[in-house]
């Protein structure tokens, strides 16, 4: 072989080890995106005022993720505070409180900043276990804004009592955004809705816009003032497949989907409501009906999704 065909026969080669290393590139750049636009989690939404029937308040948090562990509802009585009605995932990745509702008629529901990766949303240094504390310690909305210090780590809650709902953005640098309502309506999925949401570059997933396109849809369509019962079939709603839903299926066994449905209805007079819908892993679905007074009432720590208790109540309805 001659010297010149040896040069062109080496050049193809190096050309062609460089289009595979572009190539390998390029899968892994498409499969890290892949993978960070479905780590998206949770749909949120609430209603007050005027907007509700009997006026107080309605809030709602459908929690969406990996089904690789279970769930819990614990009555939470600190020695100083308020007693809370908590949902707690138990095992997992992310453990811990996911929603809850307390004496005073308090509920604090929050989602994912999935627009961060999770290192991005672990860097700031925020108290743990934050949703428990503002439960034990505020009576109300205004308790909680009067707070905002302590929001640090980049997450959304929806937070509501019997005449005011908001939303609490928290963003990377830890600056927070908050909507409030007095009549109306709120929802939340897991990306950024505040303008000045700066240090996210981050596109949003798909599946957050659309679902929080539907949810903002549903809301605007149902017929006012919303009950209890409506804000339960919008939790139900599947229109949009199995991954990018209200109720999310998930297409394959473990991605991510809806593990459970957490409705408070807040009345301007009486004890708050529950309704708890969960799916998780290797349980058929569980529906519990209970009334914040009977939680607190009932002397446990721990309220079983199969026990009479949630049992009483589902059947009186």
């Amino acid at each position: 072989m001659r010297w010149g065909s040896v040069r062109v026969a080496m050049r193809c080669l190096t050309s062609s080890i460089r289009i595979g290393r572009a190539i390998t590139l390029g899968l892994f750049f498409f499969c890290t995106l892949s993978f960070a636009s479905h780590v998206e989690a949770c749909t949120l939404w609430a209603a007050t005022g005027q907007s509700v029937d009997g006026n107080g308040t309605l809030i709602a948090k459908n929690r969406d993720w990996t089904p690789d562990h279970g769930q819990e509802l614990l009555v939470l009585r600190p020695k100083a505070g308020y007693a809370s009605l908590v949902l707690i995932a138990t095992g997992g990745d992310e453990p811990g409180a996911k929603a809850g509702v307390n004496e005073k008629g308090l509920v604090i529901v929050s989602a994912t900043a999935s627009q961060l990766s999770r290192e991005e949303r672990n860097r700031a240094q925020q108290k743990h276990g934050l949703t428990k504390t503002l439960l034990a310690e505020c009576a109300s909305v205004a308790d909680v804004l009067n707070r905002l210090n302590q929001f640090r780590r980049p997450v959304f809650y929806l937070v509501g009592d019997k005449n005011t709902i908001a939303s609490i953005e928290v963003a990377p640098d830890g600056r927070v955004h908050v909507e409030r309502r007095t009549t109306g309506t709120l929802a939340h999925t897991n990306h950024y809705l505040a303008a000045d949401a700066r240090g996210v570059e981050r596109l949003p997933s798909a599946s957050s816009t659309i679902r929080l396109k539907q949810i903002e849809q549903l809301l605007r369509e149902q017929n006012r003032p919303f009950s209890l019962d409506a804000f339960i079939r919008l939790s139900e709603d599947k229109s949009n497949g199995p991954d990018d839903s209200i109720w999310r299926t998930g297409s394959i066994p473990k991605k991510k989907r809806t593990l459970a449905s957490w409705i408070v209805r807040i009345p301007q007079n009486g004890t708050p409501e529950l309704y708890l819908k969960t799916a998780d892993p290797g349980h058929s679905e569980r529906i519990c009906w209970l009334s914040a007074d009977d939680a607190f009432s009932a002397g446990r720590n721990r309220i079983s999704l199969d026990g009479n208790l949630c049992r009483a109540k589902a059947a009186d309805r």
